[in-house]
C-alpha cells in the first residue's frame, strides 16, 4: 500500500511541474529552435515521450473489460444499459437534409469533427482508475468530452451521443492514449497545462486537424469543447501576488485562443464549458486519508495549510475568473461571422456532489462520481458531467442549467420546434 502512495504521490509532482505537457510539444519544435539549449533538456525534450510510454506499459491499461467490470461493481463506471432499450431521442430530428451555411441553425447531427482542449480532465486521468497508480492512465476513449471508445450504453460521453446523429462523426478519442498516439485523435487535453497554454494547444488543434485525411477543412462543421483552469487554482495562483493579474491573464489567453479559431479555423462552434466551481471539493465530507494526502499533492494551494489563510481570496478570484468567462464568451468580435460562435456551457457553475450515507448513517459526499484521488472524475462522474453537457448545448442561452442532474434522470432531445444547438443568436428567437 505504501508503495502505491509513494507512485501516486510521484506522478502527481511530475505533473505539478507541468512535465506532462511536454509530451504534446517536444515534437512541434524544429531542430533549430533547440541550438543553445543545453543537451540534457534537448535530451528530456526528446525522450520524454519513450519514458511516459515505458511507465504506461509497466502500470497497465485500465480500459480493460476486467477493469471495467471492477469498476461497475464499486459503483464508479455506469450500469450498462441493454442493447434492447433504444436511443433516448428521434435521431431523424437531429440532422439537416442539406449541410447548413449558419453556425446558428446547426443540429447535433451536422457535427462532422468533434475536439476538445483542456487539461486532465479532457484527457481522463484516471477514469477507470482502481489504484493510485492507474491516476497516471489517461483514460481518453471514455472522457466525457471527447471519448467515442464503445457506445452511449456502455460509456455516456458527447461524441457517443452525437454517433447516434451522425455515424460518420470524426475527431474522438478511441482508447487509453496520450497526446502523440493515434488514439488521442483530436483530444489535445494535456494534465497538468493551464490558461497560459491555451494558444499553443489552439495552434496544435487546428494544424491536427487541417491534416487529417478525412476532414473536409473548409466544409466540415468542427465542434470544440474547452474546459480549463483548474491547475491555475490549484498550483499556481498561491505563487502570485497580484490576484488581478491571474483575471486579466484568463481573459487574456481565452480572447487569443478563441481569435485563433476563428480566424483558422472555418465552421466551428465551441462549448466554452465554465471555469469548475472546485471549492465543492474542499467542502466534501468523507473524504478519506489517501485522498487527503494526494490532494495536498495535487493541489496545494486549496489543500495545504500554507495557504489556508488565503482561501476566501482564492475563491473570490475564481468567481472573478467565472465572470470573465461571461464577458468573453459575449465579446462582439466573435460574433460577428455566420460560422463561427462561442457558447458558455454552465453546468460547472455550482459544480456540487450529491450527499450519501454512509454505513455509520453518516452524511458524506458521494465518492462515486470521483477517481481514486477524490479529485479527477470516474468514469460515471463523465457520465454524469457529459448529460450536463448535452441538456447545456440544447437549453437557450440565459436558460442554462448551472448544476449537474444524476446521469440519465433529465436527458433532452431536439425537437421540431427546437432542433438546434443553442448559440447567442438563435436564443433569441
Amino acid at each position: 500500500m505504501k508503495s502505491e502512495f509513494v507512485i501516486a504521490i510521484l506522478l502527481t509532482l511530475a505533473g505539478i511541474i507541468k512535465g506532462q505537457q511536454r509530451s504534446m510539444w517536444y515534437e512541434t519544435l524544429p531542430n533549430e529552435k533547440l541550438e543553445g539549449v543545453p543537451r540534457i533538456i534537448r535530451d528530456y525534450e526528446r525522450s520524454f515521450p519513450a519514458f511516459k510510454n515505458m511507465f504506461l506499459e509497466s502500470i497497465g491499461r485500465s480500459n480493460t473489460d476486467i477493469i471495467l467490470k471492477e469498476a461497475i461493481k464499486r459503483q464508479k463506471a455506469q450500469k450498462p444499459i441493454n442493447a434492447s432499450v433504444p436511443f433516448f431521442c428521434d435521431v431523424t430530428i437531429g440532422r439537416s437534409k442539406e449541410r447548413p451555411t449558419s453556425v446558428h441553425a446547426l443540429r447535433p447531427g451536422d457535427i462532422d469533427v468533434i475536439a476538445a482542449i483542456g487539461d486532465s480532465l479532457t484527457a481522463g486521468n484516471g477514469a477507470l482508475a482502481l489504484n493510485p497508480q492507474h491516476l497516471y492512465v489517461e483514460n481518453r476513449g471514455i472522457c466525457g468530452m471527447i471519448g467515442g471508445q464503445g457506445n452511449w450504453r456502455k460509456f455516456l460521453t458527447l461524441p457517443n451521443i452525437l454517433k447516434e446523429f451522425n455515424p460518420k462523426l470524426v475527431g474522438y478519442a478511441t482508447a487509453d492514449s496520450f497526446t502523440w498516439h493515434p488514439e488521442s485523435q483530436f483530444d489535445i487535453g494535456e494534465a497538468g497545462a493551464m490558461v497560459q497554454d491555451l494558444p499553443f494547444m489552439t495552434k496544435q488543434l487546428v494544424k491536427r486537424i487541417k491534416k487529417h485525411p478525412k476532414v473536409d477543412f473548409q466544409k466540415d462543421w468542427k465542434l470544440v469543447s474547452l474546459l480549463i483552469g483548474a491547475n491555475n487554482l490549484c498550483v499556481d495562483i498561491c505563487y502570485v501576488r497580484n490576484l488581478t493579474e491571474t483575471v486579466e491573464d484568463r481573459r487574456r489567453n481565452l480572447i487569443h485562443a478563441f481569435k485563433y479559431l476563428k480566424d483558422n479555423m472555418p465552421r466551428t462552434i465551441v462549448n466554452f464549458i465554465h471555469m469548475p466551481d472546485i471549492k465543492a471539493l474542499h467542502e466534501c465530507d468523507g473524504v478519506p486519508l489517501s485522498c487527503n494526502l494526494l490532494h495536498k499533492f495535487e493541489c496545494p494551494c486549496l489543500f495545504t495549510l500554507q495557504f489556508k489563510s488565503r482561501l476566501a481570496e482564492f475563491f473570490k478570484t475564481l468567481k472573478e475568473w467565472q465572470r470573465v468567462d461571461d464577458e468573453v464568451t459575449r465579446d462582439p468580435q466573435f460574433r460577428m461571422k455566420e460560422d463561427f460562435a462561442i457558447v458558455l456551457q454552465n453546468f460547472t457553475k455550482h459544480l456540487r456532489f450529491p450527499p450519501k450515507t454512509d454505513s455509520t448513517g453518516k452524511s458524506t459526499c458521494d465518492l462515486t462520481y470521483l477517481s481514486e484521488d477524490c479529485f479527477h472524475f470516474s468514469q460515471k462522474g463523465y457520465a454524469r458531467a457529459t448529460n450536463a453537457l448535452w441538456n447545456n448545448m440544447l437549453e437557450p442561452d440565459g436558460f442554462k442549467t448551472p448544476s449537474w442532474p444524476k446521469e440519465f434522470e433529465k436527458f433532452l432531445c431536439p425537437t421540431e420546434r427546437s432542433p438546434y444547438i443553442y448559440t447567442w443568436k438563435n436564443s433569441r428567437l
